[in-house]
């Protein structure tokens, strides 16, 4: 795929940054034309549909935990067995009592895919204190599961390549990959699916992204100018691991923007006339 990208710009806005804000993993290398290309990555998880407030949203895991416990509140009575629970490893005539708890887990829309009582044992067999809460399975983040989906960075490359004018059109355009598979370990759980690029991005001198179209960029004012390119990937996935049973057959991934970020200079050419 190759998409030639357009874009007027009219005032000369400064050297910042584009998309990016919030990047979970960044990085730099060359490009071949005497630049640099920084790389950033912002994921958004399913339902958050907002770019640039990605931060928590890569910090989300993929299952959702919630931990409660039922008790009832009527005062005990003798011989009441009310949350209480037994566990493996004792005996008849020593048991090893302890609390049970419920843990509930939600995939990203809201879909129970775990639901079990676990039972905890009273710290130093004191069974007038709940004891603490069991952990929750550690099950990888949407930004984990990106990050270990190694998608590429959009190229940057321009025409002129190494520098632009005044009032002359640069040609912008990027290419790459449209599917790329998935497949990580971490912590012991599997994550296998397919990444699918859904469109590309552009903004130039930190102007609000747009779709990335066909066409021509035309400077108007000298010096340093930023590239940005977006690659917006939609991804699905399988999650199993030992805490997962049955595991998840598709889980949506959500969203993760690739940016690649250049420093284009431009340069200017004034005519003058001879007598």
């Amino acid at each position: 795929m190759r998409r030639v990208l357009a874009f007027v710009v009219l005032s000369f806005l400064g050297s910042t940054s584009a998309a990016g804000a919030g990047a979970s993993v960044s990085g730099d290398g060359g490009t071949g034309h005497g630049g640099n290309v920084s790389v950033g990555i912002v994921v958004t998880a399913p339902g958050s549909w907002t770019p640039g407030q990605s931060g928590d949203d890569a910090a989300r895991p993929i299952v959702h935990y919630v931990v409660s416990w039922s008790v009832d509140p009527t005062p005990a009575q003798i011989g009441s067995l009310n949350g209480l629970c037994v566990l493996p490893g004792g005996t008849a005539q020593q048991p090893i009592f302890g609390f049970l708890y419920h843990l509930v887990g939600t995939d990203p829309s809201g879909k129970i895919v775990d639901d079990r009582f676990e039972c905890v044992a009273f710290t130093n067999g004191d069974a007038t204190v709940r004891p603490p809460e069991p952990p929750v399975p550690a099950v990888p983040t949407f930004g984990e599961a990106w990050n270990r989906a190694q998608l590429p960075a959009p190229t940057v490359t321009l025409d002129p390549a190494t520098r632009g004018i005044t009032g002359l059109d640069t040609r912008i355009s990027t290419d790459g990959p449209v599917i790329v598979t998935i497949a990580a370990t971490i912590r012991g759980y599997t994550i296998t699916g397919t990444a699918t690029l859904d469109h590309y991005e552009i903004s130039v001198d930190g102007q609000p992204a747009t779709n990335a179209g066909t066409g021509h960029y035309t400077f108007e004012t000298k010096g340093n100018h930023t590239i940005a390119i977006s690659a917006i990937w939609h991804g699905t996935a399988a999650l199993t691991g030992p805490d997962l049973p049955g595991g998840l057959p598709a889980v949506d991934l959500g969203r993760a923007a690739i940016t690649s970020t250049r420093t284009y200079p431009v340069n200017e050419v004034r005519s003058v006339l001879q007598p």
